[in-house]
């Protein structure tokens, strides 16, 4: 998560590395709801970064149990859907089945570019597979702290 979390900062500061040579990498904020949407990614990343010390360090007992499984779960759940879709989306686009993908948004919208080079689409299909990795390794997390609970609560 430190990883995944230093990559979107920098990102969000410029960085094109992990995109390609796409001519535009972080959205637009323009209106309240980009606002929103980009403070509440940005609490997500920062809960992200802590829950998997919270699952495994003293300080993490003091958070509710129901919390930490919830964390850990949507951490697991999201990941895999957004990058699974963006695999799914570029699919579809560029076998032909739907020209403008799941989303509905021409390759310009997605990328940036109205014709993007073989850099910028392997790039941004290995950002996807990376929150689907992101995913996988927080279900690991999740399995685990569940199996964690049980098997303390089977001691008491």
């Amino acid at each position: 998560m430190i990883v995944f979390t230093a990559f979107h900062v920098y990102w969000y500061f410029g960085g094109t590395f992990g995109f390609g040579d796409a001519s535009a990498t972080v959205p637009q904020t323009k209106t309240v709801g980009d606002w929103v949407f980009a403070a509440v990614i940005s609490v997500m990343f920062l809960v992200g970064a802590l829950v998997p010390f919270a699952l495994h360090r003293p300080w993490g007992r003091t958070v509710p149990r129901w919390i930490l499984h919830c964390c850990t779960w949507t951490g697991a759940v999201l990941p895999i859907v957004r990058g699974m879709a963006g695999v799914l989306d570029s699919v579809v686009r560029h076998t032909g089945l739907l020209e403008d993908g799941l989303t509905g948004l021409s390759e310009e919208q997605v990328s940036g570019d109205a014709d993007p080079t073989g850099y910028t689409e392997w790039s941004t299909t290995a950002t996807d597979l990376y929150f689907v990795i992101g995913g996988v390794l927080f279900t690991v997390a999740a399995l685990r702290y569940r199996r964690s609970l049980a098997t303390t609560s089977a001691r008491h």
